[in-house]
């Protein structure tokens, strides 16, 4: 259960704008790994967005017709413990592109790596009783190129770059609780991200997400193999950008989405999964690109590497 419900958490990266056009890099594995275990995570994600909004209204700006990306990630985490699980998480922007609403349009695209993102996670309560679980992580974001990229000898604007170029921090939190007799489960993540400013003095805001979830096991006897649906609320807050030390008006910004996901299960070894973002609420400092609906498909299996003897 806890696989397939890793993707359920997402990063956000190295964009301007609060929406789900900033592609999920890696994701959140909600709790630790046995010992000896290892979980390899793959995912394909798609957003894009095309209403700009000025705080919580639309907007007449039209400078960008649409944003969209298409985007592949992995996580890969091991349980060096019982309580100890390392992770390391990596992405690549298949595009990242601009039209912009010009006659004639033209279009700006970067692609490349993203951020590599290491970090560390620790079993803090476990009570099986009661089914409750919680863990926390810790970790560094370090980019995969620190120079813009460029296109015909042009830079890139920051938008469209694969990566900021900056290091950063990223602490994690994860609570979950189990009704077995009803097949649900509750959870409730936190992830704050924060960020140094890159070699052109550009520094991201701030980044802090909380989801709940409640997830439930579907058995009906006309459905076959294993399914698992799940309903996810999540508010994604950031805090404005600065140049060069100060504050970038149109940055920054919060935004609520509801996001219906479906699991299905292998031959009780792979994982599937499909969700969609689906935002209901946005504000935005100053005019902004808004966030569209975003698309993500999972691929997930665990490994153990602990002997029947061991076990």
């Amino acid at each position: 259960m806890i696989i397939i419900l890793s993707v359920v958490y997402f990063t956000k990266v190295d964009s301007q704008c609060l929406s789900s056009v900033n592609p999920v890099g890696g994701t959140e594995n909600l709790l630790v790994l046995e010992k000896s275990s290892l979980r390899v995570i793959t995912f394909y994600k798609y957003g894009e967005g095309k209403q700009y909004f000025e705080k919580d209204r639309h907007s007449d700006f039209n400078l960008i017709r649409k944003a969209y990306y298409n985007y592949v990630s992995g996580i890969v985490g091991y349980g060096i413990s019982s309580k100890l699980t390392l992770e390391t998480e990596f992405g690549y922007y298949i595009n990242k592109s601009q039209i912009y609403a010009t006659e004639p349009e033209y279009t700006l695209t970067g692609r490349g790596f993203n951020n590599l993102i290491a970090s560390a996670k620790y079993n803090l309560y476990t009570n099986h009783k009661e089914r409750i679980y919680f863990s926390a992580a810790a970790g560094i974001k370090i980019p995969f190129s620190r120079t813009p990229q460029q296109v015909n000898n042009v830079e890139l604007p920051v938008e469209v770059q694969p990566t900021i170029g900056a290091y950063g921090f990223v602490f994690n939190s994860y609570f979950v609780k189990e009704n077995s007799e009803k097949a649900l489960r509750f959870f409730i993540t936190n992830r704050v991200e924060t960020n140094l400013p890159n070699l052109d003095d550009y520094q991201l805001g701030t980044a802090i997400f909380t989801s709940f979830y409640i997830s439930k096991h579907l058995m009906f006897q006309w459905l076959k193999g294993d399914w698992t649906t799940i309903l996810q609320l999540r508010n994604e807050i950031r805090t404005r950008d600065k140049i060069s030390g100060r504050k970038k008006e149109s940055s920054g910004g919060y935004v609520f989405l509801l996001a219906p996901q479906l699991n299905y299960v292998v031959k009780e070894k792979w994982y599937l999964s499909a969700m969609v973002d689906v935002p209901v609420y946005q504000y935005f400092n100053g005019t902004q690109l808004g966030a569209g609906i975003g698309i993500t498909l999972s691929l997930s299996r665990a490994f153990s590497f602990v002997s029947p003897n061991e076990s």
